[in-house]
């Protein structure tokens, strides 16, 4: 059996593996992309552990079920979709982020780098994020998951519309419509035109 580094960056063989019942490579998806459900549920559920527990429950749901999953599956979009169902069925929602929780993420969660990560230096780093999160906190509901599910999880519109269940032209405007807003909160700051421009190449 080769290591499971080999499979590191070929999403598509370490699903095959996964299916044929392969425990390591279940159990490398489960702490490479545990970070990212946690990242995306703690929008909907703050209580931690039960947080947690709901996706504990999901990668077991997952395992147990795997024969009947697609073998042509995006990991990451699969469990966060999967993760959002089985939140919206526990009937969380959801939810604009307050400081406090904005600043757990920021503190516990560190999932690789994001969009806006890749132009801010370093040491400036934590006050322009600022700038951003406050931008991004005076959007609406659907409008911040939308910036997060795009810019943050890396999801095409395709996925999102998915996701959302929206049409695809439905998510480019709102995510055009989005970007407009946090445009007029940023523009009278030195980094927006360089952040906006950023956001705009990835659409």
């Amino acid at each position: 059996m080769p290591a499971m580094k080999d499979v590191r960056f070929d999403e598509a063989a370490l699903w095959k593996r996964f299916k044929a019942g392969d425990k390591a490579a279940f159990t490398f998806i489960y702490r490479e992309y545990t970070v990212y459900l946690f990242q995306y549920g703690f929008r909907f559920c703050t209580d931690q552990e039960k947080l947690k527990d709901m996706i504990h429950d999901l990668f077991i749901e997952i395992w147990n079920s795997r024969d009947q999953v697609s073998e042509d599956v995006a990991i990451r979009f699969y469990l966060c979709r999967s993760l959002k169902y089985k939140l919206i069925r526990a009937n969380y929602q959801y939810r604009s982020i307050t400081g406090k929780q904005d600043q757990y993420l920021h503190d516990h969660i560190q999932p690789e780098a994001t969009v806006e990560e890749q132009i801010i230096d370093t040491e400036i780093k934590d006050s322009r994020s600022q700038l951003l999160n406050n931008a991004i906190k005076k959007l609406s509901r659907r409008q911040q998951e939308i910036i997060m599910l795009r810019f943050y999880m890396g999801f095409t519109n395709a996925q999102i519309a998915e996701m959302m269940h929206m049409k695809y032209q439905s998510v480019s405007n709102l995510l055009y419509n989005a970007l407009g807003r946090i445009k007029e909160t940023l523009e009278t700051t030195p980094f927006a035109r360089r952040l906006l421009e950023t956001f705009y190449s990835f659409l």
